[in-house]
């Protein structure tokens, strides 16, 4: 009894797989192609649980069967797309990964099934050696066929793959200067604010516009030692914008002074205490210059938070420019060695140049 509870087990299985002998689908070796493609094929990715498993669909009105493909879907996919999207300079290269591809069937009537093809798709670029998602791919495909029409599977999958990288080619052409993941990198517009005449309680930063001791209106500090204080700073404004596929980062720099923060005593008007103040004003200036090139040389630039590096750039160069300015008074002793303030004058007046013709040369290196 034994043995012939095993041989009827055998029996029952072998009737259960050839009541569900699956259906195979062949793709055709004809290339997919679309007019005027915008992307090229890297690789394709086979994202989907169970890889062999295509859907079910009707053998009859009364049974369904499991389908399968001769090859694996990534391979099959790699090798219609292949020919018709190579790599190309003008094309964006593309990582497609399949999330879903299966049919579905229900009958129609007793000759014909209705069925739908649900294909869905992901598409990558490649940023800083990792994938980046570009956009996604849903459709469901309805068709109807004949019981033992099987080979429509085939020309419905190949239609729903063909319009799936149509509609990329459409969107890449729509969205190549708007997308982030698109973004081949940022430009930097550059922008010094220059007001040559003083503007309510600021005074803008130019070369045609020099200190004059009215611009130091404050009341002097009790208990101070210094002859006169100025209140010199900068700050800087940006937005961005897409162009041609770059971030166009545009920063208006703001060099100045705050004359309601600034001050001299009576009697020390003199112009060799104004030059003092002058230089003050003139290392906030080379400051700016130096935080430009750290902007434009920036390695860690990131182009998903390029707002945040620029910040903390500025936050060094506010740093930088503190200790600059407790060093010229340090030596100098607030202009009081004469020496020193001339050895100070022309080392800043020299650095200010340097710095403003190699931050035009920096800029023009990375446009």
């Amino acid at each position: 009894m034994k043995s012939g509870h095993i041989i009827l087990f055998l029996f029952i299985s072998h009737l259960s797989l050839a009541w569900q002998q699956p259906v195979w689908i062949a793709f055709r070796k004809d290339p997919v192609f679309v007019k005027a493609p915008t992307f090229s094929l890297l690789r394709i990715r086979d994202e989907r649980s169970l890889r062999s498993h295509l859907g079910t669909v009707l053998a009859s009105s009364k049974s369904s069967s499991p389908v399968r493909s001769n090859d694996e879907v990534g391979d099959v996919f790699t090798d219609l797309l292949r020919s018709g999207f190579r790599p190309d300079s003008s094309r964006v290269p593309i990582i497609i990964r399949v999330r879903e591809f299966v049919f579905s069937e229900k009958v129609k009537n007793d000759s014909q099934a209705e069925g739908v093809c649900r294909l869905e798709l992901a598409f990558d670029v490649m940023r800083d050696g990792n994938p980046v998602l570009l956009t996604t791919y849903t459709a469901r495909t309805i068709y109807t066929r004949s019981f033992g029409q099987t080979d429509r599977l085939e020309l419905v999958g190949r239609k729903a793959l063909e319009s799936a990288v149509q509609y990329l080619s459409n969107w890449i052409k729509i969205n190549r200067d708007k997308s982030p993941a698109l973004v081949k990198g940022i430009k930097f517009v550059l922008i010094d604010h220059s007001v040559q005449q003083a503007s309510g309680d600021t005074v803008f930063y130019s070369p045609l516009r020099p200190l004059s001791w009215d611009d130091f209106q404050a009341e002097p500090r009790l208990g101070s030692r210094n002859a006169a204080t100025i209140f010199p700073t900068f700050s800087y404004e940006g937005h961005s914008r897409w162009v041609n596929g770059y971030i166009q980062l545009e920063l208006t720099f703001k060099t100045f002074m705050v004359k309601s923060m600034s001050w001299v005593r009576p009697g020390s008007k003199t112009d060799y205490g104004l030059l003092h103040e002058q230089k003050h004003f003139d290392i906030v200036k080379l400051i700016v210059e130096r935080f430009k090139q750290r902007i434009v040389s920036d390695d860690a630039m990131d182009l998903d938070d390029y707002n945040s590096r620029v910040q903390f750039l500025y936050l060094e160069a506010y740093r930088d420019m503190n200790r600059w300015q407790e060093q010229y008074d340090s030596e100098t002793q607030h202009g009081l060695n004469q020496a020193e303030q001339e050895r100070w004058n022309r080392k800043i007046a020299q650095d200010l140049k340097n710095a403003e013709d190699l931050t035009a040369i920096m800029i023009a290196n990375r446009q």
